[in-house]
């Protein structure tokens, strides 16, 4: 985490301007130069490649990835301008504005408020491979895949990059001494502290990732590389004890890896790599500017200097200055001294005009008392920060739910229309993210069949995610929508259950699996739904008891039995008549 390096921190402080003119740039390398360096496996030229790349990210990159996540975590800069007020005794408030994560956390909660649906879509028509669905089911169980998305797509809203490592646990042997598959785990990286290196073709072919990171022991802190290829995985650390990640390292240890391609893959949030309020930290500064004086203007006015004009009169509250025996001071002419006898919880002040002699007589100046106090333009502020809050909500396309227009009496098209902009947003992140998670599958699929867990890895391109935005709904019209579905015959169950998925939280398939294994319980279940419920507080067996007494009561005396409640709406519609 960001917090872990004070040193990096420090470095994303305000200095003057916002980033390296060469910061968020794609890291690029000639293959041919790759291997020469890294298929001979020479540990020197390995680290002395690394390095370079270590030091070009930790100096460039890597501070204004820190400055995003600063005020993602509420730490805006303007908790570090620079101006003399203290030491004029003024206010100096500092408020920090919480746009950045307002921002972030709308968009992560829309676009994956809702998990993630890995459904298989084979063009041959060929259905899944069970056994297959079931480790892909547990690999993300097991690795707590929603909360990760989260992770991943929060990185990606605040710094516009997100990096995810998959990595192998050790292999362990069954009870008859066989070798287990290894489980896969995943784990996003702080963007900080990784970068991908890739080739110089279009296709842009990864080559090597990197994470580096610092461990503070014993007040010493010491820089850790790994390096991951596709076939190896290497792992560096800092030659001595330093602030810097780009010393000298040593090999610590080196292991293969059986994914196919190098673990570590990169996701982006746009083309340009930027945060979803990046473009916007000018207006999120004067914010907090505009908040922060405002704030200090009030503190300004509370210790506001009185300013009086005229003389005191202490004509009626004088006290006579006593010596230390309690006998009075006395002046000149033998006359006690007398001063004003001053209390500062008295709630008034006794004032009169003075009088000031001059060539021209005598010069009256009225008494009076005031404080000095500047005039605040409070309907100029105002208007100034709701133009801010505007532009801000406007440029980033994020709907302010705090908006006169924005009420929960809108209706779904108006709501619609509301989020049009952060939709096209959405589609396009959408888009890209898909990428990242395709790649993942691929690297899974590559390491279960080099465990011979699959016979063939390109199956793992028919899952396809399906994204459901985290819209507000009404359930209600969702499910009339269904039955109306329903009535027209036209879809199948299984197409009305995942469109019930919303309501239900339940999955198509897991409320099939239900139905079949209710079902197998009680063959006879929900046949008659109207009259299978039992009278609560009945014994069953009274309840029988009863029925027979009263058909063998109808029958001796020639009636017909009452009809139950499916067989009277039966009768009722086919003679026409309508039920009361």
């Amino acid at each position: 985490m960001l917090q872990d390096n004070q040193e990096l921190y420090s470095r994303s402080i305000l200095n003057g301007k916002r980033w390296d003119q060469h910061a968020n740039q794609t890291y690029v390398m000639p293959a041919d130069v790759f291997h020469q360096k890294f298929d001979d496996g020479d540990v020197k030229a390995i680290a002395d490649v690394v390095q370079k790349f270590v030091e070009r990210h930790s100096t460039q990159d890597a501070p204004r990835i820190a400055k995003l996540q600063r005020y993602y975590l509420g730490d805006n800069d303007i908790h570090y301008w620079r101006n003399d007020k203290r030491a004029m005794n003024r206010a100096d408030n500092r408020i920090a504005s919480g746009f950045a994560k307002f921002i972030t956390n709308m968009r992560v909660g829309y676009m994956l408020g809702k998990p993630i649906q890995f459904k298989y879509n084979d063009d041959s028509g060929s259905n899944v491979d069970e056994k297959i669905d079931e480790d892909l089911k547990e690999f993300n169980r097991k690795n707590d895949e929603q909360y990760h998305e989260k992770v991943m797509k929060t990185n990606l809203s605040v710094t516009g990059r997100a990096y995810e490592l998959l990595y192998s646990s050790e292999a362990v042997k069954d009870d008859e001494g066989n070798y287990l598959t290894p489980e896969v785990k995943m784990q996003a990286i702080d963007p900080a502290t990784a970068f991908v290196v890739y080739d110089t073709s279009i296709d842009r072919h990864s080559l090597f990732g990197v994470r580096y990171y610092v461990v503070n022991y014993d007040n010493q802190e010491q820089y850790y590389v790994d390096v991951y290829t596709a076939d190896k995985t290497y792992h560096f650390k800092s030659a001595d004890t330093s602030t810097s990640p780009s010393g000298n390292y040593t090999l610590m240890s080196k292991e293969s890896t059986n994914f196919g391609a190098v673990p570590l893959t990169e996701f982006d949030n746009n083309e340009n790599r930027t945060g979803d309020w990046e473009a916007k930290l000018d207006e999120i500064d004067a914010y907090d500017l505009a908040m922060s004086e405002m704030a200090n203007s009030e503190e300004d006015f509370a210790n506001a200097k009185l300013m009086i004009n005229g003389d005191f009169d202490w004509s009626d509250n004088m006290k006579i200055i006593t010596k230390a025996n309690g006998d009075p001071l006395l002046d000149d002419d033998g006359q006690p001294i007398k001063v004003p006898k001053i209390d500062t919880k008295d709630p008034f002040l006794w004032l009169k005009p003075a009088f000031h002699d001059n060539v021209n007589g005598t010069t009256v100046v009225p008494s009076s008392a005031e404080y000095l106090t500047k005039q605040l333009n409070e309907q100029g502020w105002q208007t100034y920060i709701n133009q801010l809050i505007t532009d801000i909500h406007k440029d980033t396309n994020t709907p302010n739910t705090t908006d006169d227009a924005f009420s929960g009496q809108s209706s779904g098209v108006a709501l619609m229309y509301k989020l049009f902009g952060e939709d096209q947003e959405r589609s396009m992140q959408e888009s890209l993210y898909t990428r990242g998670i395709m790649r993942r599958l691929r690297l899974l699929g590559n390491f279960w069949k080099h465990n011979q867990e699959i016979s063939d890895p390109d199956v793992m391109n028919n899952y396809k995610p399906d994204y459901t935005p985290n819209l507000p709904r009404n359930n209600a019209d969702i499910v009339n929508i269904a039955v109306q579905l329903n009535n027209t015959g036209l879809l199948s169950d299984q197409t009305l259950r995942e469109f019930l998925a919303t309501v239900t939280g339940v999955s198509a398939d897991a409320e099939e699996q239900r139905l079949e294994d209710e079902k197998k319980q009680d063959p006879d279940a929900n046949t008659t739904p109207l009259d299978a419920g039992p009278l609560q507080g009945v014994n069953p067996a009274d309840l029988e008891e009863a029925k027979r007494r009263i058909a063998q009561s109808m029958q001796q005396n020639g009636d017909q039995p009452p009809m139950s409640a499916t067989d009277f709406l039966i009768h009722t519609q086919r003679s026409g008549k309508n039920a009361k």
